[in-house]
């Protein structure tokens, strides 16, 4: 199998195959590919939002400190194999090819999810390369998510909750966190963010079932906390650390991933303040407030649910960055009106686009959930009308919404 043969068998799966009601369609496939998950060490991300920028800080942390390390993400940003990375750097074409290719002879007439048989993939790769540790994002949920056939987790991390896939994971962040708690494992420690105080309890029940440590950053214990255009900063234990990432939200990032690093220490992996001081300052993670300078500067950002998109405000206001110039898609399983309606608070006009993936919604539809200055524009003379009205009103352009739109537009860019 070559890669081209490799990509169009991936692509024979849908994205989200048959509704698992368990992991025994996850595990049987493992199985036959000899279990590579159980000889490999895990950290096991899940949440709503925050899930990439905590595993960028950490895994960039460890890979500072010397560790071969495997990074497992969803969904790709700019191809395929971004998913699959070790030290940063992407599986390489042939290598796919060849996972791939022992995969294939090992899946059946399950219907499975392209998500599941990259992680196969990956699995495979990262017990080859002989990887110290993998960082492992949930894709949906975490209690039925593929990625929790892991039992061996050194330490799992939960980000923050809110409402979003709420078709499949409820309607409700009770129910939403009750699946994420899926990922906790029988005694073994549990990171938490600090700004999940409505769920507490949901956390705790679940530890207590499992006889696992709860760590919750306490927000005492980090001060001197503030965001400006440069990015975030904020002193633990008399160390000052500073965020190449934008906003408070991505404070709250760093903390959690300080709390899980802490753990990985415990377990014996030498990372000194330094490295993660050096990884803070170096991880962007694309399209989350990722500024590009230029006349006008660009922001784009890839929050697709409410909270995100208040995030982004919230950012985008201690970055004092008033009355952009908005361009704005989305697709139709996220709560559109609602994102909508927060960026009509803050935008100078919003400019909707629609046609970047097959589910998005339609751009005047869209523009009718706006309430300030709009525009319904097609992809291509969105960003020379941003622009446009940008430098006439010396503002900035940000670019917001499906992650699959603002990967177009950077690619434009």
């Amino acid at each position: 199998m070559n890669y081209t043969e490799a990509m169009n068998f991936i692509s024979s799966f849908t994205k989200t195959g048959a509704k698992a009601k368990d992991l025994s369609r996850a595990e049987k496939l493992m199985e036959k590919l000899g279990n590579p998950h159980m000889d490999l060490k895990f950290v096991h991300i899940a949440g709503t939002n925050g899930k990439g920028s905590v595993l960028e800080l950490m895994s960039q942390s460890l890979i500072n400190a010397g560790y071969k390390t495997g990074q497992f993400t969803s969904p790709f940003m700019r191809v395929y194999e971004d998913r699959i990375r070790i030290n940063g750097i992407n599986i390489s074409h042939d290598d796919v090819a060849e996972m791939c290719t022992v995969v294939s002879e090992a899946v059946d007439d399950e219907q499975y999810s392209q998500f599941e048989i990259t992680m196969a993939i990956a699995l495979l790769y990262f017990k080859r390369e002989r990887c110290d540790i993998v960082f492992l994002e949930a894709g949906i949920g975490g209690l039925f998510d593929c990625t929790n056939i892991v039992e061996n987790s050194l330490v799992c991390v939960i980000t923050s909750i809110s409402l979003d896939h709420t078709a499949i994971l409820g309607n409700t962040v009770q129910e939403i966190a009750i699946q994420k708690a899926g990922i906790i494992k029988r005694e073994r420690p549990v990171v938490v963010s600090w700004n999940n105080t409505a769920v507490y309890s949901i956390f705790e029940k679940e530890t207590i079932f499992k006889n696992s440590e709860l760590i919750i950053p306490e927000m005492s214990e980090f001060t001197d906390i503030s965001t400006d255009s440069e990015g975030g900063r904020f002193t633990y234990n008399g160390e000052e650390y500073r965020l190449k990432m934008h906003g408070r939200h991505q404070v709250i990032n760093a903390a959690t991933a300080i709390k899980a690093i802490e753990v990985l220490r415990n377990e014996g992996y030498k990372i000194s303040t330094e490295n993660v001081k050096e990884s803070f300052s170096q991880v962007q993670v694309l399209s989350r407030v990722e500024v590009i300078k230029g006349n006008p500067d660009i922001i784009i950002d890839g929050g697709h649910n409410p909270a995100g998109i208040s995030a982004l405000l919230s950012a985008l206001t201690a970055m004092e960055i008033e009355k952009p110039v908005v361009i704005f898609g989305m697709v139709d399983t996220k709560d559109a009106e609602t994102c909508a309606m927060l960026i009509s608070t803050y935008a100078g006009m919003v400019i909707c686009v629609d046609g970047f993936a097959s589910n998005s919604v339609d751009k005047s539809k869209l523009a009718s959930y706006i309430k300030c200055e709009k525009l319904a524009a097609n992809i291509s003379e969105s960003l020379i009308l941003a622009k446009m009205n940008a430098r006439k009103n010396n503002a900035s352009v940000v670019i917001c919404g499906s992650l699959y739109m603002t990967e177009m537009f950077r690619e434009m860019l």
